[in-house]
């Protein structure tokens, strides 16, 4: 009778088991532990590798139904874009690398059309070109173009267009010049230099931008545009304290309790922002088109004024009356003194909510964290959602 009993028991108890994908388990598994171990895995994966050209193709895991987080996207698909593609180099020369499928984006997080550039990666592990992803209407990453903008001469980093088109850099070698061209190559535009030293290039949208010329020593900046061929070039304003922060059209800077906008036609702005006692903005992070809205980061100062521990409290702030609204944090332990939560970019969305760029690393570690929140007008958090895996190195665009 036991050995019926039990037999009736398993019988049951196998009915009620759920059929487990483990094609599926096995591809999480492969992001997390690498795709050597993947291989290994019982639940095997197949990667396919183009012996002859060098070139990975896309694994593309099955929805599980629940909700995607960057270990476990639904669906990710990888199509370069036939227009400013860099060929695949000689192996002997710059080892080719498998473009690593990103993390699935949150349709609910990020609308479509917007923009994420990654860093282009050196060194013989890794020499992944610079990549542009854009978001799609079914919440994915699209690789849609690739390069490696910038030379060996670069005084500072590349910046790409807002719809990433172009990209643009200092070069110090002959002359200090700036560097303008096609994300993927193609003709490149100079602009001379002045000065000692100069504010890396910003872009007032897709065809304009702006950087700065400068002396050893604060308040001689000289902010200039030029169009994205080089031309048009023409002063904007001159002994700036700092380097500007661009967007939609102006450009400013802060100051401990103040913002400062000003445009090309001449229109200037300054707004004290009504955030609490004791705080210090430590920088300008976004600005609306029209310039009615900012978003700043700001800090508690602590002896030293190290980033590493300082409380960081986000603001969206009405220019026109200074009312500021905080933005939620997206972790509760960063309501605490350790430079997690600072906003780096943010883009604002036509109905009033936006998306920021968040480093949920401490500042000054040793690479970012970055993930892109959508909050609300009341400063909600409405969603997050992972950027591109790859090089932590990048930027919200468009």
């Amino acid at each position: 009778m036991n050995g019926d009993r039990l037999r009736f028991d398993l019988t049951n108890l196998a009915d009620e088991v759920t059929p487990v994908d483990l094609r599926d388990r096995a591809l999480r598994t492969s992001r997390r532990l690498g795709i050597q171990r993947a291989v290994a895995t019982s639940a095997a994966v197949v990667v396919l590798l183009g012996a002859a050209t060098g070139t990975a193709i896309a694994l593309v895991s099955r929805s599980d139904g629940q909700t995607p987080m960057p270990a476990d996207s639904p669906s990710i698909t990888i199509t370069p874009s036939p227009v400013d593609v860099i060929p695949t180099p000689s192996p002997s020369v710059e080892p080719a690398v498998p473009v690593r499928p990103p993390a699935a984006s949150d349709d609910a997080v990020l609308p479509a059309n917007m923009y994420w550039y990654t860093e282009e990666e050196f060194g013989e592990a890794r020499n992944a070109p610079g990549r542009i992803w854009r978001a799609t209407p079914d919440g994915k990453w699209k690789l849609v173009r690739e390069g490696r903008p910038g030379s060996k001469t670069n005084s500072g980093p590349v910046a790409p267009s807002p719809d990433g088109a172009r990209a643009a850099w200092i070069e110090r070698s002959p002359t200090n010049r700036l560097v303008i061209s096609r994300f993927g190559g193609g003709s490149v535009y100079t602009v001379p230099v002045k000065g000692k030293l100069t504010c890396g290039p910003r872009w007032l949208d897709s065809d304009r931008l702006l950087f700065a010329e400068g002396q050893i020593g604060r308040g001689d900046w000289t902010v200039v545009a030029v169009n994205a061929d080089g031309t048009g070039r023409r002063v904007l304003a001159t002994n700036q304290q700092d380097c500007p922060v661009v967007g939609a059209g102006w450009f400013g800077r802060s100051e401990a309790r103040t913002v400062e906008l000003r445009q090309e036609s001449g229109k200037h702005r300054t707004v004290t922002p009504r955030i609490p006692a004791g705080l210090k903005i430590h920088s300008l992070v976004g600005i609306a088109a029209g310039g009615q809205t900012v978003v700043i980061s700001t800090h508690v100062p602590n002896a030293g004024e190290c980033g590493c521990t300082w409380r960081i409290r986000n603001y969206r702030v009405d220019v026109a009356s200074g009312a500021a609204v905080e933005l939620a944090t997206l972790d509760p332990a960063w309501r605490k003194a350790t430079g997690h939560g600072d906003a780096k970019q943010v883009r604002f969305l036509p109905n009033g909510e936006m998306v920021a760029q968040i480093d949920a690393a401490s500042i000054g570690g040793d690479a970012p964290d970055h993930r892109l929140v959508r909050y609300a007008a009341d400063g909600r958090v409405l969603g997050s959602t992972a950027v591109p895996s790859g090089n932590p190195w990048g930027e919200l665009l468009g």
